[in-house]
């Protein structure tokens, strides 16, 4: 019989810290399955994470794993260093299995697995990247599906000469973080060109920076009045942590974020979706099955809005481009 462990039998086990469990389970490199609310993780499963470490004896390191921060008991700011994922990501490419990009999500989280206890489902690893450099990775064959929330026309640009299937995974919405009661009385992107400002800007290439940029060529505002428009942080949870403590006044990005610290409040200004752009012709290959019956399951919708509030009234929808 397979049997299940809780994740501090897991951590006695590798004698290792319940927390680092929860951390090797978010970064993909130990798998899990979910038995109604529980997490939990089979025999099997640890025996797979043992043999792809060196057969147990290459421990995670606390202080390696340990990629969260926590504000307030609140928020959790992850540090996810690439070494092993780059690793792993190599092995994958030239294996049987799948290379998914794209930035810390509970949804990806959720997919990948159900991934692993899908009986046609195959390793995945998520590599974590912005919008632009998955799709940047999809295009030259470093990964097999990109996670990407931009305009139909952005991705088509960014991937030429390509056929594309584009499934959505969810809709959601993306606005402003700002301190609890909104002080500033902050409405829009406006306010960060009117008012005065600081704020928490994220990385070139994520959805929030192309969003915001965007704005302001069209409203031909330039980004040196802006105050904190130099600064990046290569997260929505990073920005939202800046925005709680006080190191800046406002950010842009996604609503999930924002209640995750229970500190701020949301301002929404667009509902954006959030696609899995793949090579159709990768569709037939082993494995992409599988995540298409996942994320069109009833199941998947039903947990993933329970968990995220995420809006699945088109999950599961296939585009061509």
């Amino acid at each position: 019989m397979n049997k299940l462990y809780t994740a501090q039998e897991i951590a006695d086990k590798l004698q290792i810290k319940k927390t680092t469990v929860y951390e090797l389970i978010k970064r993909g490199e130990l798998y899990s399955s979910k038995v109604g609310k529980q997490l939990r993780i089979s025999e099997q499963q640890l025996k797979q994470y043992l043999e792809r470490s060196g057969s147990g004896n290459n421990m995670p390191d606390q202080n390696a794993v340990s990629s969260a921060s926590t504000l307030n008991g609140n928020l959790q700011i992850p540090e996810l260093p690439p070494e092993s994922s780059l690793l792993k990501r190599d092995y994958l490419l030239h294996s049987s299995g799948l290379i998914l990009c794209g930035q810390l999500s509970p949804a990806l989280e959720l997919l990948v697995s159900q991934m692993s206890i899908h009986p046609q489902g195959i390793p995945v690893l998520q590599s974590f990247m912005n919008s632009y450099n998955s799709l940047y990775s999809l295009y030259f064959k470093k990964a097999h599906i990109a996670c990407a929330s931009l305009d139909l026309e952005h991705i088509r640009s960014l991937i030429p000469g390509v056929r594309l299937s584009l499934l959505c995974l969810y809709e959601y919405s993306i606005g402003l973080y700002v301190p609890s009661g909104n002080p500033l009385k902050l409405s829009g992107l406006m306010d960060f060109a009117c008012k005065d400002i600081k704020i928490a800007n994220r990385e070139k290439g994520s959805t929030p920076r192309i969003y915001l940029d965007q704005f302001l060529f069209s409203e031909k505002i330039s980004p040196a009045s802006i105050s904190g428009y130099h600064t990046e942080l290569v997260s929505d949870i990073s920005t939202a942590a800046a925005i709680a403590t006080h190191k800046a006044d406002s950010a842009l990005g996604e609503e999930y974020a924002a209640h995750q610290s229970g500190l701020l409040d949301f301002i929404p200004l667009q509902t954006l979706p959030m696609y899995l752009v793949m090579e159709t012709e990768a569709l037939s290959q082993p494995g992409f099955s599988a995540l298409l019956e996942i994320v069109r399951s009833e199941d998947f919708r039903t947990i993933l809005q329970g968990q995220t509030g995420y809006n699945v009234t088109r999950t599961g929808e296939l585009l061509s481009l």
